[in-house]
């Protein structure tokens, strides 16, 4: 095993100012630059793992076959806090902070974006809360995404109708032949086929730019999962909107890191240097 844990320049790339200003995209259709890295020039406390195959396989071994029953792993994170926190009052030089009670499971995060974007406002504790085996309620989230109906009404897209099985695969099981699981469980998981090897040279939009090593089959840093996401969303899993402009080629017009990505462990960017550092010059780390 290999292990690290510091700073590093972020490495997600996206237009968060526009996307969540109700899904507004800056240079329409996004597929020619024209976006804001709002993650350019900051660093983020970074932990990285470099593991054998072996450790992380149900059954302990390191599949060379995709279709292997072990050789898709699924993964996703939460966060959680005491029930209660008692606040001291304001201007107590001693800052009284305490919390109690058991631990809540306020958020947890497997696909990306799919809290973020996917899941309407009213309901995102509700999926907060969840484990990723108790999704099935999400179903009818995912087959009728908000976003596409934004799309529809912004901008006037015709989008697949609905139910919208095309991106249950994506979203909810892992897509087959590439990365669901036998008798898979609907449930938000980033999944990764372990069996594929790396792509000698990676494309940012990774299957739906012929890459099957890369998003959704796990994520590398350099994958435009805002940009692939955008156009799952606008059908272009679906038969009869493959090859439908706009929708093909939506974005954020934002396609890479700020910084430049390492070749070799930890992969992430250097961090900024906040003594020299200088958004007005430069956006290198």
């Amino acid at each position: 095993m290999t292990f690290f844990a510091g700073p590093r320049a972020d490495s997600f790339f996206a237009d968060v100012g526009s996307l969540f200003d109700l899904l507004t995209i800056r240079k329409l259709p996004g597929n020619a630059g024209g976006g804001v890295n709002n993650f350019a020039g900051y660093n983020v406390s970074t932990i990285s793992l470099q593991v054998p195959i072996s450790m992380i396989t149900k059954n302990g071994t390191r599949p060379t076959d995709p279709k292997d029953g072990a050789a898709v792993v699924g993964s996703w994170i939460t966060s959680s806090r005491r029930k209660t926190t008692v606040l001291g009052n304001v201007g107590d030089a001693n800052g009284f902070k305490s919390s109690s009670g058991d631990w809540v499971q306020i958020e947890r995060l497997g696909m990306p974006l799919v809290n973020e974007i996917v899941v309407p406002l009213g309901v995102k504790d509700t999926f907060n809360n969840l484990k990723p085996w108790q999704d099935g309620a999400a179903l009818p989230i995912v087959q009728d995404p908000e976003p596409a109906r934004l799309l529809h009404a912004l901008y006037g897209l015709n989008v697949p109708p609905t139910p919208r099985n095309d991106i249950v695969t994506v979203f909810l099981t892992g897509v087959p032949g590439l990365n669901q699981p036998p008798g898979v469980t609907p449930s938000e998981q980033l999944r990764l086929n372990v069996a594929i090897p790396p792509a000698a040279s990676p494309n940012k939009l990774g299957v739906l730019g012929g890459d099957v090593a890369g998003f959704p089959n796990g994520r590398r840093l350099g994958d435009d999962v805002v940009d692939i996401e955008l156009r799952v969303v606008a059908g272009i899993l679906d038969p009869n909107f493959a090859n439908v402009s706009p929708n093909n080629v939506l974005g954020d017009g934002v396609d890479a890191p700020a910084g430049a990505l390492l070749t070799s462990f930890p992969y992430q960017a250097l961090p900024y240097d906040g003594y020299f550092y200088d958004p007005a010059k430069t956006l290198k780390p």
